[in-house]
């Protein structure tokens, strides 16, 4: 019962991010919500222990885990084998990615463990420029 009662609680919240109204929501237009994006990363969001991880242990870790790179319209996909460790390791990342670079979005799908987990980077116009200077050793 508790589960249901928080699905129900929470969707308002998710129904404002999807990008096809929920019934009796107006959706506005593309141009109405353009806004113009800084990409540039917060240094200060993670404390320094945070940081020197992130850089030191998560990124080298994803960067010799991964198994290809796609590029996308948007951005890129990354694949990743399936594993439980993996798996934490890139939702850590995604975590300390979320605090200095918003504009990114993530998505994660993950199946069994015969498919690989994909990690798709996306974000608004410009940004698959900024991944690629900024993630250079994820993309290449």
């Amino acid at each position: 019962m508790k589960r249901f009662l928080l699905a129900v609680m929470t969707l308002p919240i998710i129904g404002t991010t999807m990008k096809t109204p929920l019934h009796g929501q107006t959706q506005t237009s593309p141009a109405a919500t353009k806004k113009s994006v800084v990409f540039a990363c917060d240094m200060k969001a993670m404390i320094p222990a945070q940081r020197k991880r992130h850089s030191e242990v998560l990124s080298p870790a994803l960067k010799s885990a991964k198994l290809s790179t796609s590029e996308l319209p948007d951005g890129y996909a990354f694949q990743f084998p399936s594993d439980a460790k993996t798996f934490a390791t890139v939702s850590e990342w995604i975590g300390n990615e979320r605090l200095c670079c918003p504009f990114f979005e993530f998505d994660i799908h993950v199946g069994d463990n015969s498919t690989p987990m994909v990690l798709r980077i996306t974000g608004p116009e410009g940004v698959k420029q900024f991944i690629k200077a900024e993630l250079s050793g994820m993309v290449g």
